[in-house]
């Protein structure tokens, strides 16, 4: 006899399709870089194309906060255009480049990682009085959350780094849901409004 799972429809948060896994409670704590040396920064990015012309246009605001090797604006994303199939605005995506870098756990990481192991975009989005989000690539704010065909989960590859990748940390004594663990992350996807609405339900379902 063939024993068929039933299919969990996501929850319908803020015109958002959230996993309800986020609701789960897991006995994990956040990454930490030292810990880490941001090896979710060892690939590339997609980004779209508006966050691509709005960095190129601050570039200068830019350039002081990146090793000296990587200051060439016309090398900081792949050109490659891919339609947007994960988000449900759509439009268009580009990809931040991948450069070597033996000093990385996975011997390369993103154009903009720092040697300290911070993003460079996120650093002069702070040095320059803004949103420590204000130039970094929405996927990349939004990690280890992020949409998968329109539907906002935890990044299952996320599960799958090895050598002390993953942000999922183990923690025994922290059992907390996803959704407030990375309360953050889950108001950038859905907003202020939808991250009310979600916990509601959260409490309502609790």
């Amino acid at each position: 006899m063939t024993v068929i799972e039933e299919k969990i429809e996501p929850l319908n948060v803020n015109g958002f399709a959230v996993d309800s896994g986020l609701l789960e409670a897991r006995p994990i704590r956040r990454c930490n870089l030292d810990e880490c040396q941001a090896h979710c920064c060892g690939w590339g990015v997609a980004i779209r194309t508006e966050q691509v012309d709005d960095i190129l246009a601050h570039q200068e605001l830019i350039l002081p906060h990146l090793p000296p090797d990587r200051r060439d604006p016309a090398k900081w994303f792949d050109g490659e255009l891919e339609p947007e199939e994960d988000h449900p605005a759509g439009g268009m995506v580009n990809s931040t480049a991948v450069v070597e870098d033996p000093t990385h756990p996975t011997g390369h990481n993103c154009v903009f990682l720092r040697p300290d192991r911070k993003c460079g975009l996120q650093v002069a989005g702070i040095a320059a009085g803004e949103h420590p989000w204000r130039f970094k690539p929405f996927y990349c704010a939004l990690h280890p959350i992020t949409f998968d065909t329109h539907v906002i989960q935890l990044d299952q590859e996320n599960e799958l780094y090895v050598e002390g990748g993953s942000c999922n940390r183990p923690d025994p004594g922290n059992m907390i849901p996803l959704y407030q663990l990375f309360d953050v992350e889950m108001k950038l996807a859905v907003g202020e409004e939808g991250y009310a609405e979600l916990d509601a339900l959260a409490r309502a379902r609790a």
